[in-house]
Order: structure tokens, then sequence, then C-alpha cells
């Protein structure tokens, strides 16, 4: 059983409210060495950075069942790599006795400290105030230095560690946080009081110990697995973040003044990260300088003389010019040379339009002016947005690895930090919604049947069984009862069947009509979902690709499979088509698992560097930012 400390804070009060907002998620799995508390709601002790495999639940339900293949042959491959053990955290050990309570001032701030962090049952939260902090952070971070003061000198002056945590708080920004949020105006006017010796009592003066600890351990905690849980706006999110003892790099960040790097080297430091970091910087500037021109609708002249019109037209296209300029799509020499919608325009707009997933004609068309017109500051909170995202994700994702962007509508395998194959893909449909989650690719299946799972069943082939009995045959579907024993579906008064009583089970024979085409790549997951052929290839050449019911189709199954099977050379590209076509399902085992990220980012930093922005298709961008900036406020906001 926990229980709370409510202890005043006498000098606190002049301060005015300086209450600091508890962070919403813990982050760190501590070592085994390290003193902790874990909440219920957080990832077990022992967590790794390492990548997270969703395995699929002890039970399977017929809704579940998208793709049983109990009589497919099994062609046998070099078995997988075992898999790391799995590492534990020891019980935590016994925390050490408080000094005793007198003698100098850093023994009686000692003293104070441990009675606030060590008492029987340990809390959960120590008030201080009107400002709860996180006791399952403080209580190890003070047990392992024998609850001494962290931040203060044996004068009970500030040390130079609260300037350098000062500073850091101010670069919270950068990395699309709030200073607001660590309460550092607060803190600073903090500094000043114990800068002038106005905190008269050990009491006192532990309490401000404890409020830059927890500052440092919150802003600690968001630099390194988000400030907000993922389950918050993704209540089915399981990808485990990154792992770290804060404890253990406060104490060494301290002993080796080292606090401002300590807090840069827990962001992020993928490349994705810090290009989308860079941007951020480069689109505040710009909103600080006024932001991009809006453009107007009409045409576009080649020059600005001659009549009124013309000249409306070439300040449109002046205006073009300058906007392309400042998201850097057109060089910065070429703006202003003149006013004419020429070749240079029209190559820098195609570019523009290759970096927001629209069609690259090169013209102002009604989806470019769109685009052309979205306001810089909502482009910084969606930059914002996407940082966020990646601070949930662990620190590698391996060297080698399948990433689905389901914004983009892409795929690509990633060997070595190199995309080695890229593909068009369909994602699932606004009511049916492909999720976010990351699970091991085992194996393939070519020439698969297709057991239509239930729901699916039910709303999309029920209505075609009531129209027409038959309807289902001319797909190739078979249906079953129970027992398993294909029946006549014209024997079945299907009107009357409906959720309730669906007893069936529908099959589609493996061909040239199987909605997973010859081959689907199967990564065992509770969504069941996976990566799949398809007979619809008309639908890649569509920009918005939300047409399947939570797979992922994509356009070049053939080159993912002979890529995957590489290591035998039975499967060359041929043998697999004659395979994928042969009408008779085989399961071919993978040698070794490739993780499997399904993503959704709506802006990324592309292997050329170039930033890509993309539509929310699912509408998960709005709900993210309103969990994020509750009182409105965003980073780019300084102060308090």
């Amino acid at each position: 059983m926990f229980k709370r400390i409510i202890v005043p804070l006498g000098f606190c009060t002049l301060l005015g409210a300086c209450a600091l907002n508890p962070p919403p998620v813990a982050a760190q799995a501590v070592s085994n060495q390290t003193v902790a508390l874990q909440d219920a709601t957080e990832s077990p002790p022992g967590a790794t950075p390492a990548v997270a495999v969703l395995q699929p639940g002890p039970t399977t339900t017929p809704d579940q069942l998208e793709d049983a293949e109990p009589e497919l042959k099994v062609e046998e491959t070099t078995p997988a790599e075992g898999t790391a053990p799995v590492e534990t955290v020891a019980a935590p050990p016994s925390l050490p006795p408080c000094p005793t309570d007198g003698g100098e001032l850093q023994n009686r701030i000692a003293s104070y400290l441990c009675r606030r962090v060590r008492i029987e049952p340990l809390p959960t939260s120590i008030k201080v105030e009107n400002r709860e902090l996180r006791a399952q952070y403080l209580i190890p971070f003070y047990a392992q230095r024998d609850y001494r003061a962290a931040w203060l000198s044996a004068e009970g002056k500030p040390s130079s560690a609260v300037d350098d945590l000062l500073k850091a708080l101010g670069e919270a920004d950068r990395d699309g946080l709030r200073a607001s949020d660590y309460q550092r105006s607060a803190l600073q006017k903090l500094r000043g009081v114990l800068e002038q010796g106005n905190a008269s009592t050990a009491e006192q003066l532990a309490d401000a110990d404890l409020l830059f600890t927890d500052a440092y351990l919150s802003y600690a905690t968001h630099l390194l697995a988000g400030r907000l849980s993922p389950r918050k706006v993704d209540p089915d999110w399981t990808i485990k973040p990154r792992s770290r003892d804060l404890a253990a790099i406060l104490q060494e960040a301290l002993a080796n003044d080292k606090v401002i790097a300590s807090l840069r080297a827990l962001a992020p430091q993928s490349k994705g990260y810090v290009q989308l970091r860079e941007t951020l910087r480069r689109y505040r500037k710009i909103e600080q300088e006024g932001g991009w021109p809006v453009i107007s609708a009409g045409s576009l002249a080649s020059n600005a003389s001659g009549s009124g019109a013309a000249r409306t037209q070439g300040a449109r296209a002046q205006a073009l010019r300058l906007r392309l300029q400042a998201s850097g799509d057109l060089d910065g020499g070429e703006a202003g040379k003149n006013a004419a919608y020429d070749k240079t325009v029209a190559g820098a707009l195609r570019r523009f339009q290759r970096r927001h997933g629209l069609t690259e004609t090169g013209t102002v068309n009604a989806a470019t002016l769109a685009a052309l017109n979205v306001p810089v500051s909502v482009r910084i909170r969606q930059i914002e947005l996407n940082m966020e995202r990646w601070r949930w994700l662990p620190d590698e994702f391996g060297s080698r690895y399948i990433l689905v962007n389901i914004p983009s509508f892409r795929m690509s395998v990633i060997e070595n930090g190199k995309p080695v194959i890229e593909s068009n893909v369909v994602v699932g449909r606004q009511e049916r919604q492909t999720p976010t989650f990351t699970a091991n690719m085992a194996y393939l299946v070519l020439s698969p049947k297709w057991y239509v799972p239930r729901s699916i069943a039910i709303k999309d082939k029920l209505p075609q069984l009531r129209r027409n009995p038959y309807a289902l045959a001319g797909q190739g579907i078979r249906v079953y009862n129970n027992a398993g024993q294909q029946i006549n579906p014209g024997t079945v008064k299907w009107s009357a069947v409906g959720a309730s009583n669906f007893n069936y089970q529908l099959r589609q024979d493996a061909g040239p009509r199987n909605a997973l085409g010859g081959i689907k790549f199967m990564f065992p997951n509770p969504y069941n979902v996976y990566l799949h052929d398809t007979p619809s290839r008309s639908l890649f050449s569509r920009s918005q690709r939300t047409f399947s019911s939570g797979c992922i189709r994509i356009s070049n199954p053939v080159e993912l499979a002979e890529y995957l099977l590489k290591h035998d050379p039975k499967w060359s590209r041929e043998a697999i088509k004659t395979a994928a076509a042969s009408g008779k399902p085989r399961v071919v085992n993978l040698p070794q698992e490739v993780p499997v990220y399904l993503l959704y980012w709506t802006v990324w930093a592309d292997e050329n560097g170039e930033i890509q922005f993309r539509d929310d298709i699912y509408h998960r961008d709005t709900p993210l930012l309103r969990a994020l900036y509750q009182d409105g406020e965003a980073s780019g906001a300084k102060g308090a």
C-alpha cells in the first residue's frame, strides 16, 4: 500500500503558483542496482530497447481465423537464430538508513530528504506545496547518494549545475517540448531566492533540491520516451519505448558536470529525428519572420509587364517563387531574379508536389494550392507531433527491417540504413484502419487460400448472398458449415441469417481471383494483419490508397519474396512466380525473422533528407495535438 506525503514549502508561496504538472508517462526500466518503483500501467521491469515483438494471444476466435493453413506443405529452411534472453530486474535492495539530524547544514538537509522519501510504505508521490513530484524516480536517486543534496553547495547555495539545468530546460522547444511543463520560470525565481540566502531552513533547502531533481527527471523522461503515453491516443499501442536508468544518468551528469549534455543525449539520435528537429528550427524562423506568402487562385503569367491582369498574374508568380524558396523547394538565388513562371519554378513546384504526396504536374492545381497555403504554424505543429511519435520508438529498428508508413502508402525494406526495396501499398479504409505495431515476419505463403474473416463475411459477403445465393461462387468462394462441410449456398435462407446466427465459414480458393493474390507475408500478431499481393493492381496508381480491410497490399510481392528467400537458390524469381500461380498453397519459413514496423508518420525525412508531408488519413494528429497541448499552448511559446 502506498501513501502520499504533503509537506509545506514556505518560500514557494512567495513565488506564486509553481506547481509542476507531473508528466503522464514513465519511460525507463531501471537496472538491478537501482531502487525502483513501477507503475502498474507501465512496461514491466526488464523491458529492453530491442525490437518489441507482438505475439498472438493464447486463444483465437473464429473472427480472427483469417489465415489458418492446416493442410499446407511447409518448406523447411535453415532455422532462425535464437532470440536474446529476456533481461530481468532483481528485487530492489533495502534503502540506506537516514543520517542523523544534526551537525552541519549538509547533514541536516540529507536527514530531511531521507524523511521525505524513506518511509514505509514507499510513497507514490511527494507533494511540495501544490506541486506533485514523482517519488518513483526521486527515491532511487536520493537513496543512491545517501540522501545528499544534488544541486546545492555546502552553504546551501545553488551550484553551477542549477544554471546548466535551467539552460537545458530553455532548449525544450528545439525538441518540440515546452519549458513551461518543467516550470522553468518558477525554478529561475527559486534559484534567485537560494542565491540571496532567503531559504533559511534545512527543510526549505531540501524541498528546493527535490524540485530541481524532479524537473530534470521529468524533462529526461519526456526526451526519452515522449511527453505523452502513446496509449492515451492509441489504446492498442504495444511498441516498447527506449529504456534508461535516469537516476544513474543524473548521478553521473552531476559528478562530471554534464547536465546539459546528458539531457541532449536522451533525445532520439536517429537521423530521421535529427532532421525533423532541424526542420522545426528552420520553420520556426520562417514563422518569426512573418510566415510564407499566401498564393491566390488564378493563372500565372510569364512576366509581370503588360495589362493589369497580366501584372496580377505576374504577382502570383512572384509570390509562388517566394513561397517555394521559403520551404526550400526553390534555390534562394532563383527566387528574386524575376516574376516569371518558368521552367525553374515548374521544377521547384514538382519537387514541392513530390514532398507532399501530390501528382507531379508542375502546375498549381487545386490540391497543390491547398498544400501551398497551409500556414507554417500548422506545419510546425505537424513536425512536433511526429517528433513525439519518434520518442515512442526503440533506439534501433535493426540492421534489416520492413517499414510501412501508413499515411505515405509506401513500404520500404531497409538494410544497413539504406532502402533496398520500395513498394506502393494499399492500406485500410477509414472504418477498418491499419493498426500501428511491430512484429517479426516469420514465413510467407505462396498461392494462398483466403479464409474470409467473420467480420468481413458478415459485413461484406452476407449482403451479396442475400441478393444472390450463388454470388460468391463466381469469386471462387466456397461456403462451409461449422462442421467444416462444404454446402450448397442455395439451400440456405440467407435473408434469415444475421450476425448472431452466421454459423458458416467462407474460403476463397487459391488462384488469380484470390483476394490475397499469389503471395502473402506473415508476421504473427493479434490483429491478423499481414502483407499480401492483390489482383486489384489498378489501385496502386491512385494517390490516395485506403481500400483494404486493414491488411497491406503491396505492388511488388515477387520482388519482396525473392529478396527474403535469396539465401535459397531453389527459390529463383521464376520459381516463386510459378509457385505463386500454381493454385497449390505452400508455406515457406524464413531462415531468419525480419522485423516489420507499421508506423504512422505524417511528417518524416526520406533517404535523401527531404522532408515529406502527408495528409492525416486516419485523423490521428488531431487527438494527439489535443492531448499534448490541452492548454492551447504549443512548444513555440517561451517562458514559464
